[in-house]
């Protein structure tokens, strides 16, 4: 990361408005192997003394038909880091997830299943057909991540290898984004542009 400094300046100045309850986008952009990731990996440190949570996916090239794939990864490490917190931490995530969800947690359950350690076994869905359950996810999903960016615990969101992305994904990646529901969200992408 030898003469980066301007490049990591610029991740930590996007994070601190983050902080105050900015959502922020940044793309990377540059050649296989010239150190994207390890730019963003950067900024963990910072993020995680300031209580802050750093979460990452990557899209893989030959599973474009496995929609929200790097996002669904993300969040199930983010759920990993909150299995790791104190009882007393976990329980003020159940409530907040219940809260938010209310009989609609198996959604998340479905993609996610580590969020039934936290909320416990949830009523089962309502058959639907496709096009509402898709609708009924994306509605879901969008508040479920709502929870977790909030002040005093700004979510740094690392999307990597975008240029495999599904429509799905991207379309869910700009709802996140103009959604007036979420905030202190930091959403960083990287890709290849060749």
């Amino acid at each position: 990361l030898y003469g980066r400094d301007n490049e990591i300046k610029v991740l930590l100045d996007c994070y601190d408005r983050v902080k105050l309850g900015l959502n922020e986008v940044i793309l990377i952009t540059g050649s296989p192997g010239t150190g994207k990731t390890a730019l963003v990996n950067e900024i963990y440190k910072p993020v995680s003394e300031e209580q802050g949570y750093y979460i990452s996916g990557k899209f893989e090239q030959f599973l474009k038909d496995r929609p929200y794939s790097a996002i669904i990864q993300a969040y199930t490490n983010l759920i990993g880091q909150i299995l790791s917190e104190s009882e007393e931490r976990i329980t003020y995530w159940k409530k907040k997830i219940i809260d938010t969800l209310g009989p609609n947690g198996q959604v998340i359950i479905e993609v996610i299943p580590k969020v039934e350690l936290i909320i416990g076994p949830q009523p089962k869905l309502t058959e639907i057909g496709f096009g509402e359950s898709q609708n009924r996810f994306k509605m879901y999903f969008l508040k479920f991540v709502s929870i977790f960016s909030e002040k005093g615990h700004p979510l740094v969101l690392f999307l990597d290898d975008l240029q495999w992305a599904d429509s799905a994904s991207l379309q869910m990646i700009r709802r996140l984004m103009i959604n007036s529901e979420v905030d202190h969200l930091l959403l960083i992408g990287a890709y290849r542009n060749i």
